[in-house]
């Protein structure tokens, strides 16, 4: 027997329901949870299989759209006080965890929210392609439909992305779990992607009408790179405006207001917002400011060259801050 599985650690409990979803079989998972290919000789075979059945009762599987499966109630097996205890010490129940039962370490409690919504992400996210198409997609939360969308686009299937993600936006936007303005650049990039770049636009246009769940400087900085990604400069500038306007501690809107001074030889003006850009990105999160340094600092050397913006540096579709398991904003 190696090292049981402490579902007190938040962690490993979210480990446990990847671990029922994938497996999809209770004595499989309770060997899994007891570490130990024999489990069902070992004294305490009964906790890890109560374990993994409520386990495989809560995790999100595939065929219910990533939800818990309807299940009666799997009551925990009874202790005696000369039975051996559960935690595992080698003491017999009554010398040791009798008077803590409410808290010995062998209770297990529902999944969080959080530790759900972390477990249907990487569910999803190790699924091939073969398995998601076999989810029901009415069924699904509006972050499974999300997470299936970019499985899709990942491996190529543009059309199906966007009309998960469509269906997905086209909800009511309530999960706390969605950066619906991270959603929204992607659909309007793989509008693009697909040959549909009007429709990229006048997607965003609605979505800057209507701010359901989003700021209006939000859109505006996604129509603002929109914009700069199809080249068109001019059409960029309000954008740009009506975002900093909005949001003028926002790195990425000074990045824009740097590309377009680039693109328009303003070396001296460009200079100074992508310096702006990486002063304010310094309150990121690490991997964040990472990425804004990195998409500054190629654009910063050639403006201080007096050299023009390459045609890569001019398609900034990326948002710092809009990272899936990010709570900030771009």
């Amino acid at each position: 027997m190696g090292s049981p599985k402490d579902l007190n650690q938040p962690e490993i409990y979210v480990n446990a329901l990847v671990e029922a979803a994938r497996l999809n079989d209770v004595e499989a998972l309770t060997r899994w949870l007891a570490d130990d290919e024999q489990a069902e000789t070992g004294p305490f075979y009964k906790w890890f299989r109560y374990f993994a059945e409520r386990l495989m009762a809560m995790a999100p599987h595939p065929e219910t759209g990533f939800s818990a499966r309807p299940a009666r109630p799997v009551s925990p097996p009874k202790i005696g006080r000369n039975d051996a205890c559960p935690c595992g010490s080698g003491k017999k129940f009554k010398q040791c965890h009798l008077e803590s039962e409410d808290s010995v370490i062998w209770k297990i409690g529902s999944p969080s929210p959080m530790m759900r919504a972390m477990a249907v992400t990487r569910i999803i996210g190790e699924a091939n392609l073969d398995l998601l198409d076999t989810v029901p997609v009415e069924k699904c939360s509006p972050l499974a439909l999300a997470e299936m969308a970019a499985a899709y686009q990942k491996e190529g299937e543009t059309d199906t992305a966007l009309t998960l993600l469509k269906r997905m936006l086209d909800g009511d936007r309530e999960d706390p779990f969605l950066l619906i303005d991270y959603w929204i650049a992607r659909y309007a990039e793989w509008l693009v992607e697909a040959g549909l770049a009007d429709e990229g636009e006048r997607f965003l246009l609605e979505e800057y009408k209507s701010q359901r769940k989003i700021e209006g400087w939000q859109v505006a900085q996604k129509l603002a790179a929109f914009h700069i990604d199809q080249g068109h400069l001019d059409g960029a500038g309000e954008w740009v405006e009506l975002a900093l306007a909005g949001k003028p501690d926002n790195p990425f809107n000074h990045y824009l207001r740097g590309l377009l001074r680039h693109g328009s030889d303003d070396f001296e003006g460009a200079v100074s917002s992508y310096e702006r850009a990486m002063e304010l990105s310094s309150g990121f999160r690490e991997q964040e400011q990472a990425y804004m340094l990195e998409l500054v600092e190629e654009a910063l050397k050639r403006a201080k060259a007096g050299e023009p913006l390459m045609e890569e540096e001019s398609e900034g579709d990326g948002e710092p801050g809009n990272a899936k398991d990010d709570e900030g904003e771009a």
